[in-house]
Formats: structure tokens, C-alpha cells, sequence
């Protein structure tokens, strides 16, 4: 959605910043700033200053700063729509109606299942029925119940049906929204006689039911079916309550039921979701990585959990995430071990979850009689596609632990890897296009960003020195072969510009068609060194952010290992990297 200027100036000019930021933050007067404790960072002297006058916070330890909008987005980790829509809302702002009749659409979606949830959570808590019965016997609180909106579906026909007609409700909504069904001797109710939960988006939209069987019924679960409004895989459980918890302890606990992630919030662990009984997404890693990049997978352990636990990991990765897996012992759910053990007892899990690819390896050892020497030789060959994952220094430790194990040389692991490596290797040319339709590749961040920074050589050369100074690689496709068709231009004819026609005569057409696109996006403006600067930073934050994941996987495997040593000099690394990214802003 489209915002006007005369919509944010409006909201800059009617909401206070220290109103704002007072409300999360203790502020005490010092001259004519407010002073306080900043809540991005851990510090005990206050250096989080926020000027009345200029309508603007600075914190001078760890450098964020900006307006009230962005202090809404970046304590409730929100997209910025989202923080100007919860100002407007709470200072009585109208928000102005773009876009098209669709959008309009939507906030109708959003009402009518509103008001279904209400009809639900009346039906739960009004009056003596199944679904209350059972989910207090699950221990669950009147508190929580309120909290996450549970309710109750009746066992009748189309008791909701006749319900939203009453509120004017057409039927080609319902059955848009999956409220109700088309059947031979007309429309029913699609849930009935389940314990339901509401299913809401970040912005705290409902946006979808899951209901809960509550005798033999089949499917046990039965979620609303896709719509204009939900989408299962652009979504997660509980996340529109957790994500500040999430933030705040800079870790997620992803969990595979409703019942698990409500029962340990109930139990003090609030940063929960759930995943919505589908196999992992990419678009859901993305979203929680939104709000951290630690996540503790926790799934069933019988094999359905362990082959999700399994894609999940690789999934998670792609979204450079550092992963661990949490097994509950005694073949219990969360749910049911928070409630025996209690809060501490589920934390010491949490806290000796295993590193993503110890698992992994655990997993696949299982398929193997280790003592026999012609299966520990196929275990290794079978592990070498998961050493292959990995970064370089994650693949080290791990190499010298499995030659550790199995009493055999580091060199004869590599050497495997290598040969892998080789007969997967692609029969094209490294550079060609097929190579990288061979590798499935597509055009991503990494390869817009390195062609954003080489394509300011066709403004001056001289930057092709600062590369050099700066360490910048280039290790995309793409990028390494622009980079040295650019080289060998400047090299070639000493030209203060380099032409981008002269780029395109040494690319083939496909190559040269995916360059112009790329290229159609991009500007550089007129300051030139505030561009490449600007393409310098997100290049050293993605770097780095690549290079701390892989630290802290290390790491997790050398505490595993109980290598003090290791650990140590890891930690200086990932501190000494952590202080660079920090210093790079």
C-alpha cells in the first residue's frame, strides 16, 4: 500500500515521540533531552537520548537512531506500513484508502472473520460445552483462553451460517473464507463441534480458524482453506503475540501444534510459534528471521517430526539461520513435558539442543551398524552431502570430529568431498548460462548487490581500487564474470569510464538480458561515493552476517565436543567480526 507525504508528516506532527517512547521506555529529563536505558542494547549507564524539540531519538552506544516511526517499527520489529497504521490507529488518524476495490476487499475479510472468532469464543466461554470441558482439562487457563481467543465450534448443523446472515454476511464470502461449505442440500458450517483456534497475521488480523477434534473425528485438525487473506505458508502460529519475545531473547522455539506453543507460553516461555501443521517454508523463515536468526526447531520425535526437523534445517539455512533441535525425552511434546516438568526443566532442553548438523549426522548414523567397517564406510559417504552444506569452518570441525570417531584421517573425508564434489560438478563451462540453469540458480540479493557495485565503474574506475581495499569478493556467477571482463577493460585501455555497451559485446545474449535487467532497477544518482558506500555497507552486513552463523554453529559444535580451547578462540572471532559489522554502518 501506497502511503502519501501528507500522511506520515501528519502523524510526525500529532504524535510525540516522548509519549511514544516513554511508554516502553523510562525516561528521566536531562536539560532539554530525555534520557533513558536504550532497549536495542544491554547497557546500565543510560546513553538512549530523545529530543522533544527535533521529534527524534539517537542512542550514542550502539548508533540506532531515527523518528517515532521508526522506534515503533524497530521495537515491535514491523514493516514500515505496519508501524504507521498502529500510530494512526492509536492517535484517531484516518488512514488514507489507495490502492484498488481488492484492498477494500481485504478489510472486509479481516472484519468477517472477526466476527467469527467472536462468535466462537462466546460459544466457549458463555456456557457449559465439550470444548471448554477439554481444553481445562488440558490445564489450560480462563487467562489463556482470552488471551489466544480460543473457542468453541457447535456440534450443529449451521449454527454460524444462520449466525453471520444475521450480521449481513453473504454467502459467497463465507465460502470464500472457508467459513462455511457447499453441499448437495445447501450451505453448513465447515467447522463443527471443535475447539478452535484463531489464526492471526503480525498486523494481529484473524485470518484463519484451525479446529481441534475433540472425540474420533477425522482429520483431527482441520484448518480453513487457503484465501485472498491466508496463506499458510506466509504465516505462523502465535507469532503476532511472541514477536517481541522473540526479539527480546533473540531466539524462536518453533514448535508443530497449537497446544504446544499456548502451553508454554502459559508456562512463562513466550517466545512460541507454531508452524501450522505444513512443512517448513521459505516465506516463514523469512518471516521470523525478521525477528531473529536463532531458531530451536522442537518437533515430534517419532519419524513424521524427525523427517520435518530434517527439511526444516536445510530450509532454515537458505534464510541464514543458526538452527538447533530440540528432542523432548521420553517420546513426550512440549506440551505435555511443560506441564510435568515445568518451565526450568524445558529451558535445560532448550539450552542443550543439538546444533543442526549433530543431528543431522545423529540421524543418519541410526541407518548404519557401525560395527561393521564396510557401513562406517558408507555412513561417511553418506554424511559427505551434509559436510558439503557447510561453511568452511563448520566443515573442519565437523571433518575432524568424524575422523576422530571413526579413527581415520581428515585427508580421506576431504577426499571424498572432493570426488563428490566432481561427479556432481556440472559439464558446462562454470561462467554459461546452462551452468547455472544446471544449478537451479537464480538471480538473488548476492548477485544484484555485486553487480550494483561494479556497475559504478561505468561512472569512475578508480573504484575498482577501492574493492581491492576493501575486500570486497565478488562469488557470484555473475559478478565474477563482470568483474573481470571490467578489469581487463580498464586494464586494457586505461579508460576513466568504462562504457556498459563494451560490457554487453562480451557477454552472450542470455547473459547480457539478465544484466539489463538487474541494471533497470538500479541508480546511481549524482554523489557517486554515497552510492558505493551505501552498496559497501548491506555488502559487509550480509558478509558478516554469513560469517557470525557459521561462527556460531562452530561454536555450538565445540562446546559439544567440550573444546575450551576451540571455543575460545572462536568467541574472539565472532566478537572481533560482531565489532566490525557493528562499526560498518
Amino acid at each position: 500500500m501506497a502511503i502519501g507525504n501528507s500522511f506520515i508528516d501528519e502523524i510526525k506532527s500529532k504524535v510525540n515521540i516522548v509519549d511514544v517512547i516513554g511508554r516502553e521506555v523510562p525516561l528521566k529529563q536531562s536539560g532539554s533531552n530525555f534520557k533513558g536505558l536504550c532497549p536495542f542494547h544491554n547497557e546500565k549507564t543510560p546513553s538512549f537520548m530523545v529530543n522533544e524539540q527535533k521529534q527524534i531519538f539517537n542512542c550514542f552506544g550502539c548508533g540506532e537512531k531515527g523518528d517515532v516511526i521508526h522506534f515503533v517499527q524497530r521495537f515491535n520489529n514491523m514493516e514500515f506500513m505496519e508501524a504507521c497504521e498502529k500510530l494512526a490507529e492509536e492517535y484517531n488518524i484516518e488512514i488514507p484508502k489507495y490502492g484498488t476495490r481488492r484492498k477494500e476487499d481485504l478489510s472486509r475479510y479481516y472484519e468477517i472473520n472477526s466476527v467469527a472468532a467472536r462468535f466462537f469464543f462466546d460459544n466457549l466461554t458463555r456456557c457449559a460445552n465439550p470444548g471448554y470441558t477439554y481444553i481445562r482439562k488440558r490445564g489450560i487457563s480462563d487467562e489463556t483462553i482470552k488471551h489466544f481467543g480460543l473457542g468453541y465450534s457447535p456440534n450443529s448443523w449451521n449454527s454460524l451460517y444462520k449466525y453471520l446472515q444475521s450480521k449481513g454476511v453473504s454467502d459467497d464470502d463465507m465460502l470464500k473464507l472457508g467459513l462455511v461449505t457447499q453441499g448437495k442440500k445447501g450451505v453448513y458450517d465447515k467447522f463443527r463441534g471443535r475447539l478452535m483456534f484463531p489464526i492471526f497475521n503480525t498486523r494481529g488480523k484473524v485470518i484463519g480458524f484451525g479446529g481441534r477434534a475433540l472425540g474420533d473425528e477425522m482429520p483431527k485438525y482441520l484448518n480453513s482453506p487457503e484465501s485472498e487473506v491466508f496463506l499458510k505458508k506466509n504465516n505462523l502460529y502465535a507469532l503476532n503475540f511472541t514477536k517481541k519475545n522473540v526479539s527480546d531473547e533473540n531466539q524462536v522455539i518453533m514448535v508443530e501444534g497449537y497446544m504446544d506453543a499456548i502451553s508454554l507460553y502459559q508456562n512463562g516461555i513466550c517466545n512460541v510459534v507454531a508452524s501450522l501443521g505444513t512443512a517448513l517454508t521459505e516465506n516463514q523463515c523469512q518471516l521470523i528471521t525478521r525477528y531473529t536468526k536463532n531458531v530451536v526447531l522442537s518437533y515430534d520425535s517419532d519419524s513424521a517430526g524427525i523427517k520435518a526437523a530434517l527439511r526444516g534445517i536445510d530450509v532454515m539455512r537458505s534464510s541464514h539461520a543458526n538452527v538447533r533441535i530440540l528432542q523432548v525425552t521420553g517420546g513426550k511434546d512440549p506440551d505435555e513435558f511443560v506441564k510435568k516438568y515445568g518451565k526450568q526443566e524445558f529451558l535445560k532442553l532448550v539450552n542443550g539442543a543439538a546444533p543442526a548438523t549433530d543431528f543431522t549426522l545423529e540421524m543418519t548414523k541410526k541407518k548404519y551398524n557401525l560395527s561393521d567397517n564396510l557401513e562406517i564406510i558408507e555412513y561417511i559417504r553418506s554424511c559427505v552431502p551434509i559436510l558439503k552444506k557447510l561453511g568452511a569452518v563448520e566443515q573442519d570441525l565437523y571433518v575432524k570430529k568424524l575422523a576422530s570417531e571413526f579413527d581415520i584421517s581428515e585427508h580421506s573425508i576431504l577426499t571424498e568431498i572432493a570426488s563428490d564434489e566432481s561427479r556432481h560438478s556440472s559439464p558446462y563451462p562454470e561462467n554459461s548460462r546452462k551452468a547455472r540453469e544446471f544449478k537451479n540458480d537464480r538471480y538473488g540479493n548476492d548477485e544484484r548487490l555485486e553487480v550494483s557495485l561494479l556497475y559504478i565503474l561505468t561512472r569512475d574506475t578508480r573504484y575498482l581500487d577501492n574493492f581491492k581495499e576493501d575486500d570486497i569478493e565478488f562469488r557470484t556467477v555473475l559478478g565474477r564474470e563482470l568483474y573481470n571482463i571490467a578489469s581487463k577493460l580498464i586494464s586494457r585501455n586505461g579508460m576513466a569510464e568504462i562504457n556498459i555497451d563494451d560490457i554487453y559485446k562480451e557477454l552472450d545474449t542470455e547473459d547480457e538480458k539478465a544484466l539489463k535487467d538487474i541494471l533497470s532497477n538500479i541508480r546511481i544518482g549524482a554523489d557517486e561515493s554515497s552510492y558505493y558506500r551505501e552498496c559497501y555497507v548491506k555488502y559487509v552486513q550480509m558478509h558478516y552476517g554469513e560469517k557470525i552463523i557459521e561462527l556460531q554453529n562452530a561454536i555450538a559444535v565445540a562446546e559439544k565436543l567440550g573444546n575450551e580451547e576451540e571455543i575460545s578462540r572462536l568467541a574472539m572471532q565472532l566478537q572481533d567480526i560482531e565489532e566490525k559489522r557493528r562499526k560498518v554502518r
